[in-house]
């Protein structure tokens, strides 16, 4: 596998600078380690040729954290900046409105940016709530994103019932069940959710339509003190369909594992479907291929178990048949990505002390380790022979492979 990292390029130049300085090498210290970039998963461009991906440090020297958004050539393996790198200015989520066009988050806003160095950007959706896991699909013009909000309110709403709680005098909470607090957070009425909003393109002139909530149709929805916020979600390449995780709301919430998985039409509308209504265990990890036709996801199956394996569930939605495949497989995969040809899946696994990739056939389940030494995840498919992922070892931190 190739590798292309300024986060390698960075420790090299460390262990240089102490050479140089004429001092022995020493361990890693902690300052040392929060100073390294942490390179982040790579965003596959349209037409496969480029990858965007974020890099990330912390400064000592100002006691600010930094993040920006670089280009690979996947070919030559050159890469370009594309965002200022300046220690207190974080951007995160890159992705692609077109070939020639990169989106971003900074400062709560969605940006649009040509891609170059240093280019131009402007606002394309200013939320008035955080925002975060954010996709576009240029085919449907179709904006999908999470938010976290009151129970079947608006972005704008919820921004608006947020002001009007901190103006009370108080901040008691009344709870009338145990799921009152999960590890270091109290539950709030605000709950993620996942929408959907159509952005009209005229030119230099974009506006991002009203949103929608796909999981506003949910049974509980409104309870304020329940816990049914949606985890993570996928779109279907085509915009089309999307999944989403989500826990649902039980009488007692604190001893349940359940976590289940829907599928909705991005217009809304209908009520989504429930995919794992039969199985007590969790669900998560949803990906769609790449022709849309079907989504795999992981799923434990034991009702009770935090630490259950994980089968490997693929749904197909034409004819709404769920069939596991690999179910031989003694290996738990917590991540899954699709291959462009459709045949196969990518499963990160832990081996070892490490986390390999391994090709899982989608129909048979046949297995082919990628990746041997050191940690890989992060994977996203190239083309039907390539893939690229995120690798990192003991003697070095992570860099993006081919």
């Amino acid at each position: 596998m190739r590798g292309f990292s300024s986060a390698s390029v960075l420790l090299a130049l460390i262990c240089l600078a102490v050479l140089s300085a004429g001092s022995n090498l020493r361990p890693l210290d902690i300052k040392t380690f929060h100073s390294l970039n942490r390179v982040g998963a790579p965003v596959v461009s349209p037409n496969q040729r480029l990858a965007l991906f974020t890099t990330s440090y912390y400064s000592q020297a100002e006691n600010k954290n930094a993040a920006f958004i670089s280009c690979l050539d996947i070919d030559s393996g050159n890469i370009t900046r594309l965002t200022e790198d300046r220690p207190g200015t974080v951007v995160t989520n890159p992705l692609w409105f077109d070939q020639d066009t990169i989106g971003y988050l900074k400062r709560g806003a969605l940006y649009r940016q040509a891609l170059q160095t240093d280019g131009a950007a402007s606002v394309v959706f200013a939320p008035p709530v955080p925002i975060s896991n954010v996709n576009y699909r240029a085919n449907q013009s179709l904006l999908t994103f999470m938010a976290a909000v009151y129970p079947n309110c608006t972005l704008m709403e919820s921004a608006a019932a947020k002001q009007r709680a901190a103006q009370r005098p108080d901040s008691a909470m009344v709870y009338d069940n145990l799921w009152a607090r999960h590890w270091n957070e109290w539950m709030t009425p605000e709950k993620a959710s996942v929408f959907t909003a159509p952005v009209a393109r005229a030119d230099e002139q974009w506006t991002v339509g009203r949103e929608t909530s796909l999981a506003a149709m949910l049974p509980h929805t409104a309870d304020p003190l329940t816990r049914w916020a949606v985890d993570d979600y996928a779109v279907s390449p085509s915009g089309s369909s999307l999944a989403f995780v989500v826990r649902p709301p039980t009488d007692n919430m604190t001893w349940s594992t359940n976590v289940d998985i829907y599928l909705a039409a991005t217009g809304g509308g209908a009520r989504p479907r429930l995919l794992t209504g039969r199985v007590g265990g969790a669900a998560s990890a949803p990906a769609f291929s790449w022709d849309g036709q079907r989504l795999a996801w992981l799923q434990m199956e034991t009702a009770g178990y935090e630490a259950d394996i994980n089968r490997i569930y693929i749904y197909t939605l034409a004819t709404r048949e769920t069939v596991a495949v690999a179910y031989d497989w003694d290996a738990s995969p917590h991540a899954l990505a699709w291959s462009r040809d459709n045949r196969a899946l990518y499963a990160v696994v832990s081996s070892r002390g490490r986390n390999i990739v391994v090709e899982v056939d989608a129909v048979t389940g046949k297995r082919r380790e990628l990746t041997s030494d050191g940690s890989a995840g992060a994977v996203r498919s190239v083309d039907a022979r390539r893939v690229l992922l995120v690798h990192s070892s003991t003697e070095a931190p992570a860099d993006i492979r081919l």
